[in-house]
């Protein structure tokens, strides 16, 4: 065994027609005190190519981790985050501390626990508003893929809980996901792998809609949902066609990753979700995406170009999606 390299440093890009260019870097430190801490230093820019240079969006964070802090399975973790969102459905200022700990139960389970001050300022269909919002994040995950950048075989499934409290409007409110992944290979060179993936959440608590901050409601669309629709497109509306964001959602993909060479492959797939203002979806208004899209392997992941379109598309909405980027879409 021999140490690594202290410091590294990385960088990422996707691509949209819908949401323009987004890129991403990061700089880190490991064994930063000498007991194998880490800090990392990590940045991002979205939505280039914006005819206006305020729509742009940016995040910046500083991320520190402690493997070992309270014992040989567990890992302390502490980040201070800051972001100017601006998705059509609001623009929000947002500035978040966090601090927790992940426990490894076994080399395919894990759980995490931790405490979270949230302060945001956000303009959307409901006026300019500001929340200060504390909440308890709980996660449980298990994963037994057999490889994180292109799985064939194995799930992931995921289930966490995050109740909150907002201060200003003194409001409980809790938040719900659960998401399971699957992966089954065909053949012996598994060239044919069918991969399916299930996702749902619900809000609880918060007299009104407007009582839970924007950033926290459920919106579906783009390149990490429904394909074939813009970022965020899928949601609810008031009777100004504004979007509202939900407190409920469910959301399922299917695709067919099929090799064609050892290092080409081509993928069909289907997107499908709804949003819904209730904390049960209603399933009033159900959206589905379909397209194509083409693999192309490299040492570090899979590169990712897909074209979808809508199936039911929305009156002045996106006609159609076109997605690059690095790794499978799940």
């Amino acid at each position: 065994v021999s140490e690594g390299k202290h410091r590294y440093f990385g960088v990422g890009a996707q691509y949209s027609n819908t949401d323009g260019l987004g890129l991403q870097g990061y700089w880190g430190h490991r064994n930063l005190f000498g007991e194998a801490e880490s800090l990392r230093l990590e940045g991002s820019v979205n939505r280039i190519g914006e005819s206006d240079i305020s729509n742009l969006d940016y995040s910046a964070g500083i991320l520190f981790s402690k493997p070992g802090a309270f014992g040989p399975a567990s890992t302390f973790n502490a980040s201070l985050k800051a972001s100017i969102a601006d998705p059509d459905a609001y623009k929000a200022f947002t500035t978040t501390a966090a601090a927790g700990v992940t426990i490894e139960l076994s080399d395919r389970d894990t759980v995490s626990a931790g405490g979270e001050v949230m302060w945001s300022d956000v303009e959307d269909a409901f006026g300019n508003n500001n929340y200060l919002t504390v909440a308890i994040p709980i996660e449980y995950v298990r994963d037994t893929r057999d490889d994180k950048l292109n799985p064939t075989e194995g799930y992931r499934a995921m289930i966490n809980a995050k109740p909150s409290y907002e201060i200003d409007r003194g409001t409980f409110f809790s938040s719900f996901e659960g998401a399971i992944t699957g992966y089954q290979a065909f053949g012996e060179e598994k060239r044919f792998v069918l991969a399916g993936k299930l996702a749902a959440g619900t809000i609880i608590g918060g007299d009104e809609l407007s009582d839970i901050p924007a950033t926290r409601r459920f919106f579906l669309g783009g390149g990490g949902t429904v394909r074939g629709y813009g970022y965020q497109e899928i949601s609810p509306r008031d009777g100004r066609n504004k979007l509202l964001g939900g407190r409920s959602y469910v959301a399922a993909t299917a695709e067919a990753r099929i090799g064609v060479t050892e290092t080409i492959g081509v993928v069909p797939f289907i997107d499908v979700g709804t949003v819904s203002t209730d904390e049960v979806p209603d399933f009033k208004d159900i959206r589905a995406g379909a397209g194509i899209g083409l693999r192309y392997a490299t040492p570090f992941g899979p590169l990712r170009l897909d074209v979808a379109v809508p199936l039911k598309k929305y009156p002045g909405g996106t006609s159609f999606g076109v997605y690059a980027g690095i790794g499978q879409s799940f």
